[in-house]
């Protein structure tokens, strides 16, 4: 990274410029540095490297890079500035950083760096007679800043054994060994002079690494025995403890119910089987659990599945340490969710609350306590995840309708709830007539939900269920699509949108459209307009003949050709048909599928191949238009209580000539 730079400036032809300046950019690209970063850079002459820091914050890391992309920490831009590489010092008359400084012993090298009271404290005990010799040693020296903010507690610990080299705090910030950063991986282990503590490494995607959950702000800083990193807080063997997570949530004093609740699901014998891996436990106190209803806390508990989802959904399956997080990140937890972490310049928050920056280093992860519970879908009510989804209007008519408390505390129950656009794409006159008449938002509810829980693995095509006004049924409908699993779900017309949100008393699925009992059968719809006679006068026809030829009773689509469609094969051709009860049978089973078929889960560009009941049709949506064969829908989508109708322009004739 910074070699780059120095040949850059070296060369005094323009065309060697040129082809230094395309291989730094190729070998930039891949990280999307724009490239006026790179030209400012480049402008900063050889052996410059980024610092990039937060006013008001203790974010403030040396990058050792010379290339740095711009980002937001914490929702702010940090300030980018330039200093000189580690080893390098500028020389007057010069561009960048051409000198190299000696090499220097560590004291020397992290008194350079501004670790001056670190250094004091080393010299007060006397290891720096030591450490300015001997070696190779690796430290881990605070910042003057982290000095500053240290309690009296600690003060009172390091002032207390001055004059002694066995201070258990500086020992804890010095490691055997020459160790750089190349040697860093994530969850490493150090082993400190200080009764062989450990001490853990951790590395993000963030580009923060931390030791003991503290910044490493500067790094690699190199010495004739040994090598320095500047650190942004004080290691304080105090709070890191030789003890599982297990044993540190049971012996805290302040996690009874969190204990209670691990015991009843035998977690602590799970968290001390795992105790080579690590974990981070976000650990609700008991003042957090009071937070939530009794009723809600006990039936939470008392529900295996649901409490295992609410522990689950506290425990991380490696370490985080909080200043790897300079905007929303989203953490998978050991349940099926992920806990959304954030920060401001106040503090880094977890669930959209502030977190505590108190933190405990067991063993074998890390424990944060929380003012408040983590609740997972599997441990929230229907309501609450109707809440979650910001589904205001129909919770104001479940609301109105009486029915919060049914959702709320009992069932089990799977609801079709529509989303807000759906909701506010109903007529005004319409959403205004349930918002004023209870009845009719109570039938309404009840007919967006059925009995037990209904996740998408198990609903099939054509199911048929009882909604809970207990007159109506629900039909479901499943569609190949090219995105996701593959398959698109439907209930009466609508698209599951997002499916199986599961709670503790049901399944939600968010849908696109208001779902409205049918009240009529096919046929009624149609004897209701004339210019489906023909089509009609050909069913009872058949019908007459084999009474049981077509089951109408189960969910169907129906194709139905206008008279204009029959007429236009001419007469002659047209009484022909009709005349012939065994091709006029075929042709009417060809206009009939036994799947209900919504047009909107139809994708441009797509043949659908449909079986109907002679043969298969093809469906294809193009412009705008929906196509049955050769034939065009010109009204789709009509549901009636034994399926859903598509008018079409022309008749679906049975693949042979009948002229």
């Amino acid at each position: 990274n910074r070699s780059s730079g120095s040949r850059t400036r070296v060369s005094r032809r323009p065309d060697t410029m040129l082809v230094t300046l395309w291989a730094v950019v190729s070998v930039v690209g891949a990280t999307s540095i724009p490239w006026w970063n790179i030209k400012l850079a480049e402008d900063q002459g050889p052996n410059v490297c980024v610092v990039e820091e937060l006013s008001g914050t203790k974010h403030r890391i040396w990058t050792e890079c010379k290339y740095w992309k711009s980002r937001d920490i914490c929702g702010e831009k940090p300030l980018i500035r330039y200093e000189c590489c580690e080893g390098f010092k500028q020389i007057t008359g010069t561009q960048g950083c051409t000198g190299v400084k000696p090499l220097k012993n560590i004291i020397d090298t992290a008194r350079d760096l501004g670790a001056l009271k670190f250094v004091k404290y080393i010299e007060d005990s006397g290891l720096d007679s030591e450490l300015s010799k001997e070696g190779p040693y690796t430290i881990f020296a605070p910042s003057d800043e982290a000095f500053k903010e240290m309690s009296r507690e600690q003060k009172s610990r390091l002032d207390n054994y001055k004059g002694n080299a066995l201070n258990p705090i500086l020992l804890y910030h010095i490691v055997d060994g020459r160790i750089t950063s190349t040697h860093f991986k994530g969850d490493m282990f150090l082993i400190s002079r200080y009764e062989g503590r450990k001490l853990r490494i951790n590395k993000y995607s963030s580009r923060v690494e931390t030791i003991n959950c503290a910044t490493i702000q500067r790094k690699d800083h190199e010495a004739t025995n040994g090598v320095v990193h500047i650190i942004d807080s004080i290691l304080d063997p105090m709070f890191t403890v030789s003890r599982d997570l297990a044993e540190l949530v049971v012996q805290d004093g302040r996690f009874q119910e969190l204990t209670k609740a691990m015991d009843q699901a035998g977690y602590m014998n799970k968290l001390r089987s795992v105790q080579q891996q690590s974990a981070t436990i976000l650990a609700p106190s008991d003042e957090a659990f009071q937070r939530i209803s009794q009723k809600r806390l006990t039936r939470i508990m008392n529900d295996n599945t649901a409490r295992q989802a609410l522990l689950e959904n506290h425990i991380l399956p490696h370490v985080m340490c909080t200043p790897a997080v300079i905007g929303e990140h989203k953490v998978r937890t050991l349940g099926l969710e992920k806990v959304v972490f954030d920060c401001d310049k106040l503090g880094v928050k977890v669930g959209n609350k502030p977190l505590r920056s108190e933190f405990t280093l067991g063993e074998n992860g890390v424990i944060y306590v929380l003012d408040h519970v983590l609740l997972p879908d599997r441990a929230k009510s229907l309501i609450q995840l109707a809440e979650d989804e910001k589904l205001s209007s129909f919770l104001q008519l479940v609301r109105f309708a009486g029915l919060e408390d049914a959702f709320e505390n009992f069932g089990e129950y799977t609801v079709f709830a529509p989303s807000e656009a759906a909701m506010f794409a109903l007529p005004e006159v319409t959403l205004k007539d349930l918002r004023s008449d209870r009845d009719k938002a109570h039938k309404f509810v009840l007919y967006h939900a059925t009995q037990g829980r209904i996740k998408t693995n198990f609903m099939s095509d054509n199911q048929v269920m009882m909604s809970l006004d207990n007159e109506n049924q629900l039909r479901l409908q499943l569609y190949r699509s090219t995105s996701g699993s593959g398959i698109v779900h439907g209930v009466e017309g609508a698209l599951i949108k997002i499916p199986d949100r599961e709670g503790i008393n049901g399944v939600m699925h968010i849908i696109n459209k208001v779902l409205f009992p049918a009240t009529r059968s096919s046929g009624e719809i149609l004897k209701e307009n004339a210019t489906y006679s023909i089509f009609l006068d050909a069913m009872n026809k058949v019908t007459k003949d084999n009474p049981n030829i077509f089951d109408l009773t189960k969910p169907a689509t129906f194709f139905v050709p206008t008279d204009q469609a029959f007429n236009r094969l001419g007469n002659a051709r047209l009484q022909r048909i009709l005349t012939d009860n065994i091709y006029l049978t075929k042709t009417l089973k060809n206009h009939i599928s036994e799947q209900m078929i919504c047009t909107e889960p139809l994708e441009p560009g797509l043949q659908y191949s449909i079986p109907t009941r002679l043969n298969v049709v093809e469906i294809t949506s193009q412009n705008g238009k929906i196509k049955v064969n050769d034939a065009t829908v010109i009204h789709s989508d009509i549901l009636s209580t034994n399926g859903i109708i598509h008018i079409i322009n022309k008749v679906l004739l049975p693949d042979q000539n009948y002229d």
